[in-house]
């Protein structure tokens, strides 16, 4: 069984991966500001993780575009039988684009490239 990849973003370190998933998928949909995710501690972390992830993904590059916010939806999934709410987050670019992208991968690639 193979150990798990610690992992570092916007100056938070975490000793697994799962518990960087955690980080995000635990945000409390009372506490997210409606709307875009502009600013703060989350939009930090969420910018990090994306624009490494960028230059580690082929075919992902930002190629000038800037990274104006987040968003985060809710949707129901019904996994192994049992239904439950996941969040589903989405970038925002400078050039009016909104594109979906996954946490888990966006996590894993930061493990795998971290010196």
């Amino acid at each position: 069984m193979g150990r798990s990849k610690p992992v570092s973003f916007a100056g938070k370190h975490f000793e697994r991966q799962g518990d960087a998933v955690d980080y995000f998928n635990n945000q409390k949909v009372e506490l997210l500001p409606e709307g875009t995710i502009e600013n703060g501690e989350l939009f930090e972390s969420l910018k990090d993780v994306f624009e490494r992830y960028c230059d580690n993904s082929p075919g992902y590059e930002l190629n000038g575009r800037l990274i104006t916010g987040f968003s985060v939806a809710y949707e129901k999934r019904h996994i192994e039988g049992v239904w439950a709410t996941h969040p589903c987050f989405k970038v925002h670019f400078s050039n009016d684009e909104v594109r979906p992208f996954s946490i888990k991968k966006a996590i894993k690639s930061l493990a795998d490239n971290q010196n």
